[in-house]
């Protein structure tokens, strides 16, 4: 009778289990949603098939589940800038919201007509190498914006760029492009980092090199403009008439948006400065000007190897 009814909670247990266990997804505000794994197996799923070279043998799979893109959008989950995948034994995968926007994803719940167990319930990218896929998937986070502090150099982009390196054959209108590459090296100093590049009217992103960046270009257009190109990068993260480029200590800004810091400040949620109108002219020694002075028409130029300083 005592093993019998021991049995039997042991069933009523993995039951209750299997009902409630469930993908937790957090908004960028910390709120937490869950969404019960039975629930997505009645919700309207597809059908895809994933090709891949795993232990010596070239597998090809065929899946049941949610379309990744679509389930979001119908959840009103779209306000991030990147999401973060994480599975129970705490694998991770982190992908920008653009990259989301060019691929195809899924939340597999079904393989080969069999229900997957709820530790087996996985995220995939076809079009991605398995790394990028996540089993058992349990947590997704929705990531904002990640603000760099002030750099603590800002140089003149029309002056630095004379520096850098001139690419025109990826470029079917012939305009030239600044390699990205030398851009980390001869500004930021440095082989890997996040990035951070904002546009005149307004928008920012986050991106990392190498990952994102490695191989890319700054366009400069007939109007002048400086636009980041890529044979890799899908569209959406392809920012035009950029005014802003961060990584670490060092920054680049446009000339003619200098008389715009104090917008800038804002975009960037730099909270902590003081004196948005006056900054620090630098060299080999520095004085303190209001920033007005320097966009004026009778202005010295910027030399090479000035820069300016936040206060």
């Amino acid at each position: 009778m005592i093993k019998t009814v021991f049995v039997g909670l042991i069933i009523i247990l993995s039951l209750s289990y299997c009902t409630l266990y469930a993908i937790e997804v957090y908004s960028i505000d910390g709120t937490m949603h869950k969404f019960n794994i039975e629930q997505l197996r009645k919700s309207s799923l597809v059908k895809f098939t994933t090709e891949r070279h795993k232990d010596g043998l070239d597998l090809q799979e065929n899946w049941q589940g949610l379309d990744l893109q679509k389930w979001l959008q119908e959840n009103r989950i779209y306000d991030f800038q990147s999401i973060r995948f994480e599975s129970a034994d705490n694998y991770m995968v982190r992908i920008h919201k653009a990259e989301m926007d060019s691929m195809r994803g899924y939340i597999a719940l079904y393989k080969d007509d069999k229900v997957l167990e709820n530790k087996e319930v996985r995220v995939i990218f076809p079009k991605h190498r398995d790394m990028y896929w996540v089993r058992g998937v349990e947590k997704i986070y929705l990531e904002d914006f990640k603000k760099l502090p002030p750099p603590d150099r800002i140089f003149i982009w029309d002056v630095i760029a004379s520096q850098l390196s001139i690419n025109t054959e990826n470029f079917s209108k012939g305009y030239p492009g600044y390699v990205f590459d030398d851009v980390m090296q001869k500004i930021f100093r440095s082989d890997t980092g996040s990035v951070v590049l904002v546009s005149r009217d307004g928008l920012k992103t986050r991106l990392e090199y190498p990952k994102h960046l490695l191989g890319s270009f700054m366009e400069k257009d007939n109007e002048g403009s400086v636009n980041l190109k890529s044979s890799i990068l899908p569209s959406g993260m392809l920012l035009k008439d950029i005014v802003y480029i961060q990584c670490g200590p060092y920054a680049t800004i446009k000339y003619d948006y200098l008389y715009q810091l104090p917008t800038l400040y804002k975009i960037l949620e730099w909270d902590n400065l003081k004196s948005p109108n006056i900054v620090i002219k630098a060299s080999v020694a520095k004085s303190e000007v209001p920033l007005e002075s320097l966009f004026q028409p009778d202005s010295k130029p910027f030399e090479v190897n000035e820069w300016i300083e936040l206060k």
